[in-house]
This record gives C-alpha cells, structure tokens and sequence, in this order.
C-alpha cells in the first residue's frame, strides 16, 4: 500500500526486484526464455555438504535440462496415475497414522504437530516406492525427518553475516545435520543400487517414482552428450542423488501445509466442527469418492495455502542484459527479481476480508479469482508436479486423523497462533502443541 507493488532494493552492492503486480509475476513465470531459476537456493549444499546439488528436477536452472527431467517425471504425479496410486498412498497414510498415534497417550501427550506430520510424510515416502519391499525407509521416519527439520532450520541461515555463519559452521547441531545429510545421501545411493538393479531386470515401472527419476537422468546425461565412460556411472548416480534427496526435501511441505492448516482450524470452532462432521461422514474408497465427500476439506485446504501459503516467496534471475518487461519495467544486467505469494495472497486489492480464515470462498472453486494472484504451487511451465499427490495425501492425513481423534490446543496455548516468515519455507512458531483425545460418538455427545 506504501511503496506500490513492485519496489527495487539494494542488498549489499546488487539492485534487487520485488513485485506483488499478478501482470509481472505472469511475465517472470511464463517467459522461460527471459528468466531462470536462481544458484542461490539454500537447499542445495549445507555449508559444502551436498544436499539437492545444481541438477535435480527442483533446483536445474537450465530450461532446456529442466524439461527434459520435467518430460520423464511428470506423467507419475498426473492425476489420472494418482488415481491408480490411491490404494497404495491410503494404506501408508493409514498404517503411519496408526504408527504415530500408538506412541501418543490420548488425553496427555503435548504432540508437536511439526515434527507429527513430518515424520507421517517420510514414512508416507514408502508408497512412492522407497521402501525396497522391506520398510527400508518407512522404518526409519524419525531418523529421516530428523535431518530434514535440521535442514529447513539452518540451511537459509548460511547466508546470513559472516559473524553468524562462522559461528554456525563450528556449532555442534549445524554438524549433526551435516553429518545426517551425508548419511541421507548414502541411503539414497543405495536405494538407488536397488532400484538400477530392479530397473535393468523388470524394466521401468509406472508406479515408482524412483524407476522415473532414472529414466530422467538418463535422459538428461544423453541430452548433454556424456560419453558411456568410467564417469558416466557416478555422474548418474550422483544426478540422480540429488533428485531423490530432493523427494525427502519437498515432501515435508505437505506436512508443513498440514501443520499451518491444524493450528488455524483447532482455533476455528465452526470451521473445525465442520470439517471433521464431514470427514466422519466420507467415504474413501477411490479418488473421485473421497474428492466428492472432503469437498469442504478441500476448501479448508486451499485457504490454509492462500493464508499460509508454504512457500512464501519466489526467485528468478534474468537470463539478458536487459529485460524490458510490461507496464515499463526494465531491468539493467543480470538482475533478481523475487515474486511474493504471501503478499498476493493477503492483498485487499484482490481479496476480501484476506486476513480472515474463510473456506467459504472457495465454493465456487477459482471462478472469480484474479489470475496470478494464488500460487501456492507457482504456476506456467514449472508448476508444482506434486499438486495433486500433495491434495491427495493431505486429504487422506485430515480424514485419518479425524476419524477416531479429536485435537485441542495445549491448555495455556488456546489463543497462542504464529508463523515464521523469515524464510521461504513457512511454518508454524507458536500453537503447534496439540492434545489429540478419542473422538466422541453421537451417543456420547
């Protein structure tokens, strides 16, 4: 409202961009060919322990490298195979919930909802196919979403000032989560034996995400004319490392967005009797029956995703010298521009009442909405691939929670509600203690 909705700021010596203009955020995620995805991404190394590196499907700046990946990854997370992948994702949603709750004393436990879901979310990876027909990876949820909040905690970090990094490169919990990524990268490396193996023998198979994540990187390494030498083999592996490091990354927005959505809605009476009164009377026997009967689940989905959207803001470098852009804006040299979800999301020019929670004003769906201004999964050609595993999964992880459970805040934390918004990855800084009890019955109530 103040300085109007695209402002250039100096960070150090360098001219920065930001915009909340829908018209130029269309522009910066649609023209590929002007704009790329920055080398600046926090999860890329870990104070030089490799994490995501500089190839995966997430992080590839290279457009032409970026669709190639994208051409071999995407047909596993359309919704079509979503809706064959749905008895698989139903019974790891199913059996981690059970999991987690058999280690909660209903009625007592303070349950950190963050680290609840999180470790859900790793153990839900095993129906991606990481599990090796032996819960290699589900078996180890906790050690896995352990290192991943320890990166989402330090990782944007390291480029803070440099008396805070150098203190932090000599802290004891900065090396835990080193070392717990170099072992998380071992694991993925032998995951990945097993899924070569496999791969070699049966062939590729539609339904493991890992068998994709092959076929991408080989594609990719023909692409860029790699030679079948003594390298070709760990540049493989390494390439698609990176990619499967980067599944164990992202996976938890999912729970992040549960998170966000738990602490808003258990202080939301009428929408939290709402929505479990719905999900106690839903069906889940197929995809097009639970999206028919969690229409308000949904709804309180997609407002958890404007309010608190999990990725808060956006990057993107220009490609040109200059680049003249619409509504006479014209960056000199390779600039930055960053692109806010959250403050399109909360802006009175485009929404009503956008600081209050209410689900309602999805009924209608996106009819209504102003292109460009709700991008909880960004949008043009680098759209989200996760989306509709990520709304599947969630509806799922709601409706397995609510079944039997009830939730309630921590008494002395009813009307605590807080994010942190420092960095990029939102999520919640307060009210995310939980006590979860058996649900009542309509006898009991």
């Amino acid at each position: 409202d103040q300085y109007g909705e695209t402002i250039l700021f100096w960070r150090q010596s360098a001219p920065k961009y930001f915009t909340a203009d829908p018209d130029l955020v269309k522009a910066i995620l649609t023209e590929i060919s002007l704009f790329a995805k920055t080398h600046a991404i926090p999860n890329r190394t870990l104070f030089g322990q490799r994490m995501t590196g500089t190839s995966s499907f997430l992080t590839v700046q290279d457009g032409e490298v970026w669709a190639i990946k994208r051409r071999a990854m995407s047909p596993y997370f359309s919704k079509i195979h979503m809706t064959g992948m749905f008895d698989k994702c139903h019974d790891y949603i199913q059996r981690g919930l059970e999991r987690q709750f058999s280690e909660v004393a209903l009625g007592k436990t303070h349950v950190d909802i963050v680290e609840f879901y999180g470790e859900l979310y790793q153990f839900f990876l095993g129906a991606l196919g990481f599990d090796l027909g032996c819960n290699f990876v589900s078996d180890n949820a906790k050690f896995h979403n352990d290192v991943i909040q320890g990166v989402l905690k330090w990782a944007p970090q390291q480029f803070g000032n440099t008396t805070d990094v150098l203190k932090m490169r000599v802290s004891r919990d900065v090396n835990t989560v080193i070392c717990g990524v170099s072992k998380l990268r071992t694991i993925c490396r032998y995951v990945l034996d097993q899924k070569i193996k496999e791969y070699t023998e049966k062939g590729p198979q539609p339904d493991d995400i890992l068998h994709h994540v092959i076929t991408a990187n080989q594609m990719y390494l023909e692409h860029i004319n790699t030679e079948y030498d003594s390298h070709y083999a760990e540049k493989l592996m390494t390439y698609m490392t990176d990619d499967v490091l980067t599944i164990f990354l992202v996976i938890d927005n999912m729970a992040k967005t549960l998170s966000n959505l738990l602490v808003r809605v258990m202080r939301e009476p009428r929408v939290y009797g709402k929505m479990v009164a719905e999900i106690r009377a839903a069906e889940l026997g197929d995809l097009q029956t639970m999206d028919k009967t969690l229409r308000y689940t949904e709804m309180v989905i997609l407002e958890t995703l404007r309010l608190h959207p999990t990725l808060m803001r956006g990057i993107r470098v220009t490609k040109n010298m200059t680049t003249e852009l619409n509504k006479g804006l014209t960056i000199h040299g390779k600039g930055m521009i960053f692109f806010g979800q959250l403050v399109l999301h909360r802006s009175s020019k485009y929404w009503k009442d956008p600081y209050e929670f209410l689900p309602e004003r999805w009924e209608t769906g996106s009819k209504g909405i102003t292109p460009f201004t709700y991008l909880p999964f960004v949008a043009g050609p680098r759209v989200c691939m996760g989306k509709h595993l990520a709304m599947l999964s969630m509806k799922l992880a709601l409706a397995y929670t609510f079944k039997k459970h009830d939730m309630r805040p921590v008494p002395g934390e009813e009307k605590d509600m807080d994010w942190d918004y420092r960095f990029t990855i939102v999520r919640p800084s307060a009210g995310y203690n939980a006590i979860f009890t058996k649900a009542e019955t309509e006898n009991e109530q």
